[in-house]
């Protein structure tokens, strides 16, 4: 099975998306994502968590922590 490698094209793509402050986050990416899969959860991290939500360590979610 090939799973397609993340890049910087993906990266920059996700930090767009950050920046426009236009999405919630989900679950993190599992180690399979690729080699910059930490990277992207990493970015997801530093937006959310503390921000209104928190990471579930369980699950890999986000959950929300305040009314916003």
């Amino acid at each position: 099975m090939y799973h397609e490698e993340i890049d910087r094209r993906h990266i920059k793509a996700l930090e767009q998306l950050l920046s426009e402050g236009e999405c919630i986050p989900g679950k993190l990416m599992g180690g399979d994502a690729g080699p910059l899969a930490y990277i992207m959860n990493q970015m997801l991290y530093d937006k959310f968590h503390g921000h209104g939500w928190e990471l579930d360590l369980l699950t890999g979610r986000f959950v929300r922590t305040t009314g916003e």
